[in-house]
């Protein structure tokens, strides 16, 4: 018995002992790690899936944002210590050396488009970022996205909310005119023919305006904002409603009828360092705040898109966004004027582009722990054999038993 157990030890030593070393050879993803706690956001759209199982961060894109500010307003973390762009690169929440070609200084300045590039960073750390302040009107828009196209942008996000064409009495160069009008559609037209895709919000207007100006272009793609914050749900005061994850925002503007606009939705309530505008919420993370509406699920998307990119640098930005709108998903199948074509899915993106996961090779293991198991479980079967036998001899001899 005692040569016995000490075989069973040696069979399941051996059983696992091969056991460990064919599962060696198995290459194991590992989670996708992001410079913000997004997790919920990152899952929900695949974005964990382009990270590990395909590799992409980004490399070889530049993104262009045109915001307010970057680095001009005075900001503060959680702790109440400045929050400035030295301070997120040192964090690791920006990368160092972003090309900002021309900022704002106003007083009213609150560096929104730092809080863009956060998002964009933490969803793409291997691509450029460029910055142009849209402050001052349509004009400024108009330049900010003809410059940051000559700065080797391949893609760019806005947003900038002006006014509707319509707005009585108000000054001209704050219209946001509606496409093909205006200086706004015509940048966005000619960087598009260029080659370079273009991100919008939808506005966070509903029920009062419905989606307008350059945001119904059909060059661009604009973003409604779904909640996929870090806590389930929040209490949204103004509309009176609590929102749970995976619910349309209640202020996501509508599409007009006969229009296809909002194209897709994507998270909102993401995690930034700094208290933007000075009346941001402490995000569920609490070493952040909480960056809400659609001027957060448009940059999101941009990274996303720079992610496609990456991984089919030929993608024209029609088929980028045919592909983001064609994969989305949507609790009503088909469209509708608030999700639009539903919420984005990078990772079924990806292979409307035509990008396969590269493949988990495993490699020949060797016959080496085959053959250990093999003779091992052998062994044991030969021992319980002549255990057997050895059994009945003692029962033959004890007279017990009759030998034949």
């Amino acid at each position: 018995m005692r040569n016995l157990k000490l075989l069973q030890r040696i069979v399941t030593s051996g059983v696992i002992g091969t056991t460990v070393l064919l599962g060696s050879f198995v290459a194991k993803v590992q989670a996708a790690t992001f410079t913000l706690p997004m997790e919920p956001a990152a899952k929900a759209t695949g974005i964990d899936i382009l990270r590990d199982r395909y590799s992409l961060d980004g490399t070889g894109i530049t993104i262009g944002v045109i915001s307010d500010s970057f680095a001009t307003a005075q900001t503060f973390d959680v702790s109440g210590n400045a929050d400035t762009y030295a301070t997120n690169v040192a964090n690791g929440y920006l990368p160092s050396g972003i090309n900002v070609l021309k900022d704002y200084t106003g007083s009213d300045a609150i560096d929104e488009g730092r809080a863009i590039s956060q998002l964009i960073h933490a969803v793409a750390p291997g691509a450029k970022l460029a910055f142009y302040t849209g402050t001052g009107g349509v004009d400024s828009i108009g330049q900010a996205i003809q410059a940051l196209a000559s700065a080797g942008a391949d893609i760019i996000v806005d947003d900038i909310g002006l006014l509707p064409q319509n707005t009585p009495d108000a000054p001209s160069n704050l219209l946001d005119l509606e496409p093909p009008n205006g200086s706004i559609n015509q940048a966005i037209d000619a960087v598009f023919n260029q080659g370079i895709s273009y991100f919008t919000g939808a506005g966070n207007d509903f029920p009062n305006t419905s989606i307008y100006g350059h945001a119904n272009n059909p060059n661009a793609l604009t973003v409604g904002a779904v909640y996929y914050g870090n806590a389930q749900s929040y209490s949204n005061q103004r509309f009176g409603v609590v929102v749970e994850q995976g619910q349309l925002e209640p202020f996501s503007s509508e599409g007009n009828p006969g229009s296809l606009k909002p194209d897709v939705v994507a998270p909102d309530v993401l995690p930034i360092s700094f208290n933007l505008g000075g009346d941001s919420s402490i995000d569920a993370n609490s070493r952040f705040f909480s960056f809400f509406g659609t001027s957060a699920s448009a940059p999101f998307t941009a990274a996303v898109a720079a992610l496609l990119q990456q991984a089919n640098p030929n993608a024209t930005p029609t088929e980028i966004y045919n592909a983001l709108r064609n994969t989305a998903y949507n609790p009503s199948p088909g469209f509708d004027s608030r999700h639009g074509f539903g919420l984005i899915r990078g990772d079924q993106a990806i292979l409307a582009l035509g990008v396969q996961p590269k493949p988990t090779t495993i490699p020949e293991p060797s016959a080496a722990p085959a053959l250990l198991c093999v003779s091992v479980l052998i062994a044991g079967l030969l021992l319980k054999r002549n255990q057997v036998n050895s059994q009945a001899l003692t029962l033959v001899h004890s007279g017990l038993i009759t030998q034949d």
